[in-house]
């Protein structure tokens, strides 16, 4: 009697188990998806999402085949691999607009010294 609970216990925590995997298998499929989405949005060069591409590729195929931690494992690698091409694209759009901004704070400096030699030397012949 005590030992058909004890068995009836841990199937029951397997099952539980299973399921936790299920959703987080799922979960984690999602989320990839999500970020493939944005990166595809984000027009990136396919360069960069190849591995983010692949990884997703065998989550899915790993998640069909009932390997739920592999599965995981791949869609979580995936969407990471995805965020990081997403976030390096940023960075050096941003690295761009950065170049350019300073380019024209050095002109807008350059004129303002030219506007101020100007004035000086109005300011010296009107004495």
């Amino acid at each position: 009697m005590k030992l058909s609970r004890i068995v009836i216990g841990i199937a029951a925590v397997a099952l539980v188990g299973c399921a936790g995997n299920q959703q987080a298998m799922e979960r984690s499929l999602s989320q990839a998806e999500g970020v493939k989405t944005v990166a595809d949005e984000s027009k990136l060069d396919a360069a960069l999402t190849a591995n983010a591409a692949a990884d997703l590729d065998s989550a899915k195929a790993y998640a069909e085949q009932g390997e739920e931690e592999l599965a995981i494992a791949a869609a979580d690698k995936s969407a990471l691999e995805y965020k990081l091409a997403v976030l390096s694209a940023e960075r050096d759009s941003l690295k761009k607009a950065d170049a350019r901004l300073e380019s024209e704070l050095r002109g807008d400096v350059e004129r303002k010294l030219i506007y101020q030699s100007i004035l000086d030397q109005e300011t010296k012949g009107a004495k």
